[in-house]
């Protein structure tokens, strides 16, 4: 994938000029992606152009011009493709919706440049200014991509989006290589890929505010009224928060109204009174769900020491992302270090992902040793942006 010129920018919509781009994305093996969409109203976010840069031009395509991107979309995902794609999560669900699958090997810079000491998550114009010292205007980050025609400053911003993304590849892997960590972007890239991946199956539904609090049968009822309202949501392409907020559908799970006068007395249920049987129903199908198949309960009853020893384990990930020059956001979650300490005291059998691959190679003895006993930690210098050593205890003589 070569850099483009400004004079190189193809737009796409009409039937000739979208065969040049999806013979110009099969000539390479390297392509940059990128997608402008809008996703306030509607219950998928609606995709409004597809940047690509590949064979030395850069194409932005119209998907509101009613053009057949089948041929687009596998070629883009076709195994023997990489995608550079910034912030790539949007991008890959756009693939699994239109190709049924996702790009077979991504390169997202933002990930890159977390793991060889930029910074994360940094944004496109943040991005190109470190990595590149080149500045781009923006400008057009609000606009309503779903209004035609397009001005010419919404196109060159587009165009923009993707026109640096190969030499933000090759400056990265760059570094990577001096650091020796290329397997730690191909490994984290791939992960990302595989989460959006099994979120298409995950039951979201246990990702609602308040969940961890309810016990099974409310949890059962949780799960029949999100179902509603999932189904009512894509029937009527719009949000789902917006067919049903989380806080009332909250006050549904507790309440339970099995009828249409218990319904109507929970605040703002007014403009539910179409929709007030098919509520009350998903309501008794959770009622009747039996006892063996209640959904578990979400929340853990963990003893105090999780929480402490989770706080000492994140102090420790800061200090050696510092000294790794790697950004702690990718390194761990306190939900990763929660699930170490939780692992050490045998409260759940399956060891935790932090602990290997690179994670490992930086967490994994540090944390292990001091949960152990067989570490302290000191200030070494309070002045260093990183301050800590971890160290062996030293065994006191009799």
């Amino acid at each position: 994938m070569t850099q483009s010129n400004e004079s190189d920018v193809v737009f796409v919509d009409q039937t000739p000029a979208l065969a040049e781009a999806v013979a110009a994305v099969s000539s390479e093996t390297v392509v940059g992606f990128d997608t402008e969409f809008v996703g306030e109203s509607t219950y998928e976010p609606q995709l409004c152009l597809i940047q690509l840069a590949a064979a030395g031009r850069i194409f932005v395509i119209d998907p509101l011009a009613g053009l057949d991107l089948g041929a687009l979309w596998q070629a883009l995902t076709d195994p023997e493709r990489e995608v550079v794609a910034l912030a790539a999560r949007q991008e890959v669900l756009f693939c699994l919706r239109y190709a049924g699958r996702a790009p077979h090997r991504l390169f997202d810079p933002q990930i890159a440049a977390g793991l060889v000491g930029y910074g994360y998550p940094l944004s496109h114009t943040n991005m190109l200014q470190r990595v590149l010292d080149v500045q781009v205007r923006g400008g057009e980050t609000y606009t309503d991509w779903r209004k035609r025609p397009l001005t010419p400053n919404q196109l060159r911003y587009a165009a923009e989006d993707v026109r640096y993304l190969g030499a933000l590849r090759v400056s990265l892997l760059a570094r990577a290589r001096e650091l020796d960590r290329e397997l730690w972007i191909d490994l984290e890239c791939a992960r990302l890929v595989h989460r959006l991946v099994q979120g298409q199956d995950e039951e979201r539904w246990v990702r609602v505010s308040g969940a961890g609090r309810l016990n099974r049968r409310d949890l059962a009822v949780l799960r029949e009224v999100w179902q509603w309202r999932e189904s009512t949501a894509r029937a009527q392409d719009s949000p789902p928060r917006r067919v049903l907020s989380d806080d009332l559908l909250m006050q549904i799970v507790r309440r339970k109204p099995q009828s249409t006068g218990d319904f109507m007395q929970l605040r703002g249920t007014e403009r539910y009174r179409r929709e007030v049987s098919a509520i009350v129903a998903a309501v008794e199908a959770g009622l009747r769900v039996p006892q063996r198949d209640l959904p578990e309960l979400i929340s853990r009853d963990d003893p105090s020491q999780v929480q402490v020893l989770g706080n000492l384990a994140s102090i420790v990930s800061n200090s050696l992302a510092a000294q790794q020059q790697v950004d702690v956001a990718l390194l761990a979650t306190t939900s990763d270090l929660q699930d170490v300490v939780r692992w050490h005291l045998g409260l759940i059998d399956e060891r935790p992902d932090v602990l290997e691959g690179w994670r490992g190679e930086i967490l994994g003895r540090p944390l292990l040793d001091l949960l152990e006993g067989r570490s302290t930690i000191r200030v070494a210098d309070a002045r260093s942006k990183s301050p800590l050593r971890i160290e062996p205890r030293l065994e006191r003589r009799e």
